[in-house]
């Protein structure tokens, strides 16, 4: 019986966060009734219990819910699937990759371009030792509707300008090569409280040397956009190691 509540709680949660996602409007009940077969009666229970818990929430003027940070991050650590990479992404890094790079700083700047226009949110590539962030692609931001809100535009606007708030978080994983996502406030950043920020190292000489990664909004198709970042992270590590080039070549 435990088992099965525990389900049926983790199903309305997956409904709730991944229709959210699409359509940046709160999920109402009779939605969701209709996707698990079940009363709205019972999914109103199930919806306020998930609420005490702290995933999920609504906005006063409307009866549906969205996803808290804590919320996001339960899907994305219990629930979520991850797809694989498609071939028109394979294909796009190709094209990519085959242009003429000398150096390094060269491939980060391709890489910022590419995650932004395969993903449509803001690509970023940081080179850690020389402190450099590339970024690409901040006019997508103006596409989503969470930032038709003058106040929260303008905060992130100010960080990715003066780029010093992001850099500092990317250099907290500067020895990690591994993926990691910041929901929200998860980034004690002011600027940032209402982005995610999924990252990946990459390496030099079996060394890692910086991340590279997406900035989104909260409500960002996570299902494509890890696959992305580590297929491009592990990309441009077997590209450096090709090219035999170092930071600063």
């Amino acid at each position: 019986m435990i088992a099965d509540l525990k389900k049926r709680h983790d199903d309305v949660l997956a409904i709730i966060v991944s229709r959210y996602i699409e359509t940046a409007e709160p999920v109402g009940s009779r939605f969701v009734s209709r996707k698990l077969g079940l009363s709205s009666a019972t999914i109103r229970n199930v919806m306020a219990d998930l609420e005490d818990m702290g995933y999920i929430t609504h906005p006063h003027t409307s009866a549906g819910r969205m996803p808290t940070d804590k919320g996001y991050r339960y899907y994305i650590n219990s629930l979520m699937r991850v797809r694989g990479v498609s071939d028109n992404m394979i294909r796009a890094a190709q094209i990519q990759y085959h242009q003429a790079l000398r150096s390094l700083e060269d491939v980060l700047e391709s890489t910022s371009h590419l995650i932004s226009s395969l993903t449509n949110y803001v690509g970023i590539t940081v080179l850690s030792q020389y402190e450099k962030l590339y970024m690409d692609g901040a006019s997508h931001i103006l596409e989503q509707p969470e930032f038709r809100n003058i106040g929260k535009l303008h905060e992130l606007l100010k960080c990715l300008e003066e780029k010093k708030d992001l850099f500092d978080l990317l250099s907290r994983d500067v020895d990690d090569d591994r993926l990691t996502i910041y929901i929200g406030k998860e980034s004690h950043s002011s600027h940032l409280k209402d982005c995610s920020i999924v990252t990946r190292g990459y390496k030099v000489r079996g060394k890692t040397a910086g991340r590279l990664g997406v900035i989104g909004p909260k409500r960002m198709m996570y299902e494509r956009v890890i696959p992305a970042v580590e297929y491009l992270a592990e990309t441009v590590t077997t590209i450096l190691e090709e090219m035999k080039i170092e930071p600063g070549s």
